[in-house]
């Protein structure tokens, strides 16, 4: 069957000839014309300006992945099509796409589309005129199963997204069908009756909420700890240790002597002995390789460097056939000194993360662990801290150049600005957007930190280049979980998901939901919400609005849920205290009035449901969520927090200098009393420790501690009022 595939004429195409590049005004280098249409294999990997984030496989299109070779000719056209819509042949054609797809986009169609065309040639289906809802349906279940690559069997069901996108280059042929006219599906056919792909599985393709997970708390706290442990204390030392390793050989010296140079190693290890310093330790794999070679478990050089030893001896390398006569001399060494890691042998005392105590920073280590196994925990630590503080999306941090920290700007005696300097890639045309981050200085230090161990030979001067987020992780939370992160007090890691998307929809719903817990716990929030807010600075609304917008739509869903909460507890009777309790009260006094009324009423749910929570979200909408407060921001000429700043016209409290105890529209709740009491705690604590001396601060702190208790009688008060 597949032989007679192959033998079937194959037509010339109205693309015959044409440089793939120059019709998707791809900018190649001078003199590279890049993949023509007619190759077989269009390889995009000289394209300029190609994002960091693709992957060497996504730049290249082997059509002779397509077994039938007529749709080999298909798939180009298919394709060619996607990236030059603007050609005659495509521009007339009335369904084609009219925006040029990114290579990455086509190559991911390319994929899907080799599965349906190979699919239908492997059940017996030759020509696309064949193809009826009978071939699509069955393909569609097929689409349904993920695979073992090796074994074939179905390891799990494909998600709707997947769905959609396999099934999205199988309705396309349709539209392209005037450019393969010999061999298209049949006239007036459109697969799955002309649905749109996003409706095929049964699913609808408008847009839904964010189904993105977020990192639990129980995970997020030790592991953004450990980060920002790693790149505030312990960065700084692997930057200075790493300039300690010299190159793997010195640039001059003897490379070939013809017989064991005795007398240099003897100088060398009489120098060890005196010291007392042990002698130099290889890395593990090398011990693995040196088992395998036929080396005893119990030999005492096991574990000796030898190249290390010729490199400081003045060689550029130790040459097997010396080991036998220069053994005695590096077995009586051994015996003397013993043997250990060459470098962080006398490491800095630090402070503890649990704050028991200070321990050496590091272990000594091999100059392989500084050079990779280091300078990747520095990197790890560093895309944990930027993601989960920052928000950024993975192909940003994929751009960031050693150069990326610009100079921090002082906008006020003391006060700083911090900026990062990258690419915008997403939603960009190929090549990203040149534009600038505002961030909060733990990034600032993290980038910094990040750059300086990452040599500038390598990843095409990118800090972090491409990566792959799930094995950082997981060497991170591997030595969090092992030996080190236990000597340095680090909470261990939890197992759990952790992804960058995770930890961009966790920073967006922690700004939402709780503005005083996981990340204020370490940062100023107003600064936090301030850098995140500002963001993009040199395209507002871009990227960045649309991280805004999510946290905005995450904002009002939570005021929401926090006022029918509060509803709730008025109709057990637990009431809000303060001195806006008053005006909330009889806002729920008249929505319970209304449940009343429509529950009465049978005929009309619906629409009172819907006026209800139309009531319910306007009144949301002026909530402000304070540390210990709610504010009900409905009239700015009565927020004390603006009166005391001579702002009274600003749309927004100013809820850090929020004095709730006093002001009109702010209301205490049951939520609350636990801030209060830990203020009342530590007032009592300072004020024991006063002096007799602190004759006016003693007095204006005893004011404030019975204010303090006041409110808190009000909320048990308002909370057993039934």
């Amino acid at each position: 069957m597949k032989h007679e595939i192959e033998t079937v004429a194959v037509r010339q195409s109205i693309f015959a000839g044409l440089w793939v590049c120059a019709e998707a005004d791809l900018l190649m280098p001078a003199g590279v014309p890049g993949p023509c249409f007619d190759d077989d294999m269009w390889d995009f990997a000289d394209v300029v300006g190609l994002p960091a984030q693709w992957g060497v496989s996504e730049l290249r299109f082997n059509f002779r992945n397509v077994e039938n070779p007529v749709w080999r000719l298909v798939a180009k056209e298919y394709s060619f099509a996607l990236m030059a819509p603007a050609h005659p042949a495509v521009a007339h054609l009335p369904l084609a796409y009219r925006t040029a797809r990114s290579i990455r986009t086509c190559s991911a169609k390319f994929g899907r589309l080799t599965g349906w065309l190979n699919w239908l040639s492997r059940n017996g289906v030759h020509s696309l005129a064949q193809v009826g809802d009978r071939e699509c349906d069955g393909y569609l279940i097929e689409a349904r199963k993920v695979r073992d690559r090796n074994s074939g069997a179905v390891v799990r069901t494909s998600g709707d997204g997947e769905v959609r996108a396999a099934t999205r280059p199988v309705i396309e042929l349709a539209f392209y069908g005037g450019l393969f006219p010999d061999d298209s599906y049949a006239e007036g056919y459109l697969p799955w009756k002309g649905r749109h792909p996003g409706t095929v599985d049964g699913t609808s393709d408008v847009w839904t909420a964010n189904r993105t997970p977020e990192v639990e708390d129980e995970l997020l706290r030790p592991l953004l700890a450990a980060a920002l442990y790693v790149t505030e204390h312990i960065a700084p030392r692997i930057i200075e240790l790493r300039k300690q390793v010299p190159d793997e050989a010195p640039a001059s010296g003897n490379r070939y002597p013809r017989r064991p140079p005795i007398r240099e190693f003897q100088q060398l290890l009489q120098r060890y002995v005196r010291s007392g310093r042990p002698l130099p330790q290889i890395y593990v794999a090398k011990v693995v390789e040196r088992l395998n070679d036929g080396w005893s478990a119990e030999d005492p050089l096991l574990l000796l460097s030898l190249s290390h030893l010729a490199r400081e001896a003045g060689f550029r390398q130790f040459r097997r056939p010396w080991i036998e006569e220069l053994r005695p001399l590096f077995e009586k060494a051994v015996a003397q000194v013993g043997i250990e890691y060459p470098y962080g042998r006398d490491a800095e005392l630090i402070r503890r993360a649990d704050g028991e105590g200070e321990v050496p920073w590091t272990d000594p280590v091999s100059p392989r662990d500084v050079a990779l196994q280091m300078s990747m925990l520095v990197w790890a630590a560093a895309v944990i801290v930027v993601a989960a503080v920052a928000g950024m999306r993975s192909c940003e941090l994929m751009e960031f150049e050693s150069d990326c920290c610009l100079p921090p700007e002082e906008r006020a005696p003391g006060l700083f600005r911090y900026r990062v300097q990258g690419k915008l890639i997403k939603g960009q045309k190929l090549g990203g957007v040149r534009d600038e981050w505002v961030v909060v200085k733990e990034v600032w230090d993290a980038m910094r930190t990040a750059a300086a161990v990452t040599p500038s030979r390598e990843r095409a001067g990118r800090i972090f280049g491409r990566f792959a987020f799930d094995s950082w992780s997981n060497q991170f939370r591997a030595w969090v979980n092992g030996h080190a992160g236990r000597r340095l007090g680090l909470d261990p890691i939890p197992d759990g998901a952790v992804t960058l998307r995770m930890l961009r929809r966790t920073l967006a719903v922690e700004m939402a939901y709780r503005p005083h817990g996981l990340m204020a716990t370490k940062f100023a929030l107003k600064h936090l919400h301030a850098t995140t807010t500002e963001g993009y600075t040199r395209r507002p609304g871009g990227a960045q609005g649309k991280f805004l917008a999510e946290v905005q739509s995450l904002e009002e869903t939570r005021n929401v849920e926090i006022l029918v909460e509060e509803f709730e507890n008025f109709q057990d009777g637990i009431m809000p205290a303060g001195r806006g309790a008053t005006e909330l009260v009889t806002f729920f006094e008249y929505i319970d009035e209304l449940v009343k009324e429509h529950a009465a009423d049978e005929t009309n749910v619906l629409m009172n449901d819907t006026e209800i929570l139309g009531l319910m979200r306007k009144r949301a909408n002026i909530l402000h969520i304070g540390l210990a407060n709610y504010c009900w921001f409905a009239d700015p000429s009565r927020a004390l927090c603006l009166i005391l700043a001579d702002s009274t016209d600003a749309d927004q409290p100013l809820i850090g200098m929020c004095d709730s105890a006093r002001c009109p529209q702010a209301t205490h709740h049951q939520r609350h009393r636990p801030v209060w009491a830990e203020h009342e705690r530590r007032q009592k604590v300072f004020l024991g420790q006063l002096g007799v001396t602190r004759k006016l601060e003693g007095p204006r702190q005893q004011a404030e501690l019975e204010r303090t208790q006041r409110v808190l009688a009000e909320i048990d008060a308002a909370g057993a009022d039934t």
